[in-house]
C-alpha cells in the first residue's frame, strides 16, 4: 500500500475517526495487565488493597503509614474497577489510565478539529497515539495520565463552547477541572487555566466570559472538590495523622516555591520534552526552528498553540520541583504544534504527509510489540506473578495459604500485591546500602526474626541472599523460579528475583 493511501486513510479524504479510536483501543488495552507492576505502581496497588482490607476508602495508607500525598479519586477509580471485576489485578490498576489515554486522544482530536479542521485533528490524534511515553503512561497505574486527559478534555470543552457558553457549559468546564484536580493535584486546574486565559487574551474575549454566571457556575465544582477532604476529616480516621488539604498545599504550592525533593536542574524539561516527544521529536525540533518564518501566516487559533506551549513549559520550568515525567502535560501541546508544522507549508505538505504516514505505521507496530506483546509474554514465563502462584501451590500442599504467616526479608515491595498480603505484614530491610556485601552475621543483625523462626511462617527474600539463607533455614523448603536469563545484563534482575522458605515440619 502506498504511503499516500495510508495518509488519506488516517487523516485525509478517506479517514474516519473510528479508525483512530479503534487503533487507540488496540494499542492502549491489548494485554493491559500482562506486564508486572512497575516502581510507583506498587503505591497505588498497596493503597487500594489497604482500602479494601480496612474497609476505609477515605484515608489512604502506604502499608501502615498515613499517605495522603495524592487526592482520593485515582484510588477510587481503581477500587471501582476492582470491585466490578471482583479482584484487584494489574488490569484493574491500569484500566483508569488506559481509559484516560483514550479520552486524551479524543480530546486532542476534538481540539485540533476546532482549532483548524478535521484533518488537523485526526493527524494530531495519530501523532499523540504513536508517541512512546504517552502510550507508556497510559498503560501505567498512576495519576499522571488522568491529569493529562482531564486537562485536555477541559480545554477541548472550552473551545467547543467558548462562542456560546452558558451556565451549564461553564459548570461542566469547572467540574472537569475539579475532578482532574482530585486525581493528582492543582496542576489539573492550572494547565487548563493557562490555556483558557491565553485564548481569552488572544481573542480579546475575557470581558465576554468574566461575569457573575461564571462565578456561580464554579460553585458546584468547588463543593465537589472539597467534599472528599471534608469527608476524610469528619468520618472515621480518628487516629489518621495527615490532612488532605494541607497535603494539597504542601505537594502543589510549597513544593513549587520551596521544593523539598525532586530538585532537577533548570534545564530538565529542555532535555525531557524532546525525549517525551519521541519519535515525533524529529518533526518537533524543525517545527520550533521554523516558527519565526511561519508566524505571520498563522491564524490566531494556531498561534494559541505556540503561546500555550510556551506558557505551560515556562510554568513547569519555573517550579523548583522538577522530574522527567512532570513534562507529560506539555506533550499534547507540542503534538498540536508539530501537527501545525506538518500541514503548514503547501509546497512541503505532500512530502511531510508521506513521512508522517510511514512513521505512524512503524511507530504503532513497534509500540504494540514492545509495550503490549513482549512484556505480556515475558511475564507469563518469568517474574513475580508466576512466583506467587508457585509459592501458593507449594505452601498449599502443607496447609491452606490463608493459614500461613509471611515475613518479608528485604523482598521487593510488589510481592505484597501478588501474594495479597495484609498491610501489617512484617517487612525487614538491611542495615547499610550495599546488598552485595551482606554476611550471615549482618543479616542476623538486620533480621532478628530469623533467629527465632516463628511457627507457621514463610520467609520471602531475594535470590541474592539465598546462599546465606539456605544455611540458616535448615529444615525449610526453598521455592524459586528457574534462572530468567544467562545474559550479563539480566544478572542484576536475577539477583532481585524472589525466593521463599517454607517450613517442612
Amino acid at each position: 500500500m502506498k504511503l499516500s493511501t495510508v495518509a488519506d486513510s488516517l487523516w485525509g479524504n478517506k479517514a474516519r475517526v473510528s479508525y483512530l479510536l479503534l487503533a487507540s483501543v488496540l494499542l492502549l488495552f491489548t494485554m493491559l495487565g500482562g506486564r508486572e507492576i512497575w516502581t510507583q505502581e506498587h503505591r497505588w496497588a498497596d493503597i487500594v488493597a489497604g482500602m479494601f482490607y480496612r474497609h476505609d476508602f477515605l484515608h489512604p495508607y502506604l502499608g501502615n503509614t498515613d499517605y495522603y500525598d495524592k487526592p482520593l479519586l485515582s484510588y477510587w477509580l481503581i477500587a471501582a474497577f476492582a470491585y466490578i471485576s471482583d479482584a484487584l489485578t494489574t488490569w484493574a490498576l491500569r484500566l483508569p489510565s488506559a481509559l484516560a489515554g483514550l479520552l486524551a486522544i479524543w480530546s486532542v482530536y476534538r481540539l485540533g478539529t476546532r482549532l483548524k479542521d478535521r484533518q488537523f485533528g485526526l493527524l494530531a490524534g495519530w501523532l499523540l497515539l504513536t508517541t512512546f511515553y504517552f502510550v507508556f503512561w497510559a498503560r501505567t497505574s498512576s495519576a499522571d495520565m488522568l491529569n493529562l486527559a482531564g486537562s485536555m478534555f477541559a480545554i477541548s470543552w472550552y473551545f467547543d463552547k467558548r462562542d456560546r457558553a452558558g451556565f451549564f457549559d461553564y459548570a461542566v468546564f469547572f467540574m472537569i477541572i475539579a475532578l482532574t484536580s482530585l486525581c493528582k493535584g492543582l496542576v489539573g486546574a492550572i494547565v487548563p487555566m493557562i490555556a483558557v486565559f491565553t485564548d481569552m487574551l488572544l481573542q480579546k474575549s475575557w470581558k465576554r466570559h468574566l461575569h457573575l454566571t461564571l462565578v456561580l457556575a464554579a460553585v458546584p465544582a468547588v463543593i465537589v472538590y472539597l467534599l472528599p477532604f471534608w469527608a476524610s476529616s469528619h468520618f472515621g480516621g480518628d487516629t489518621y495523622g495527615e490532612s488532605g488539604l494541607y497535603l494539597v498545599y504542601r505537594e502543589n504550592i510549597l513544593r513549587y516555591f520551596q521544593p523539598f525533593d525532586h530538585q532537577g536542574p533548570i534545564y530538565t524539561y529542555f532535555i525531557y520534552l524532546p525525549v517525551y516527544m519521541l519519535p515525533w521529536a524529529v518533526f518537533f525540533i524543525p517545527a520550533l526552528f521554523s516558527l519565526k518564518s511561519r508566524w505571520k501566516t498563522m491564524s490566531t487559533d494556531t498561534r494559541w498553540i505556540a503561546w500555550t506551549l510556551l506558557f505551560v513549559f515556562v510554568f513547569f520550568t519555573l517550579s523548583g520541583s522538577r522530574r522527567s515525567y512532570y513534562v507529560l502535560p506539555i506533550v499534547p501541546f507540542a503534538i498540536l504544534f508539530t501537527t501545525d508544522w506538518i500541514l503548514s507549508n503547501a509546497s512541503a505538505v505532500a512530502k511531510r504527509r508521506l513521512w508522517s504516514a510511514g512513521l505512524v505505521i512503524v511507530s504503532f507496530l513497534l509500540l504494540w510489540v514492545a509495550l503490549d506483546i513482549i512484556p505480556a509474554w515475558y511475564y507469563s514465563q518469568f517474574g513475580v506473578n508466576r512466583f506467587a502462584v508457585t509459592l501458593k501451590e507449594e505452601a498449599g500442599k502443607i496447609k491452606p495459604w490463608n493459614e500461613w504467616n509471611v515475613v518479608m526479608l528485604d523482598a521487593e515491595s510488589k510481592l505484597n500485591f501478588y501474594l495479597q498480603l495484609p498491610p501489617g505484614t512484617q517487612n525487614y530491610h538491611i542495615k547499610g546500602a550495599d546488598r552485595n556485601t551482606q554476611t550471615a552475621e549482618s543479616l542476623m543483625s538486620s533480621w532478628p526474626v530469623i533467629a527465632n523462626k516463628p511457627a507457621n511462617t514463610i520467609f520471602v527474600s531475594r535470590k541474592l541472599y539465598a546462599p546465606i539463607l539456605q544455611t540458616i533455614f535448615t529444615g525449610y523448603h526453598m521455592v524459586e523460579l528457574s534462572s530468567q536469563s544467562s545474559l550479563p545484563f539480566m544478572k542484576k534482575h536475577d539477583a532481585a528475583a524472589p525466593v521463599a522458605f517454607i517450613p517442612t515440619n
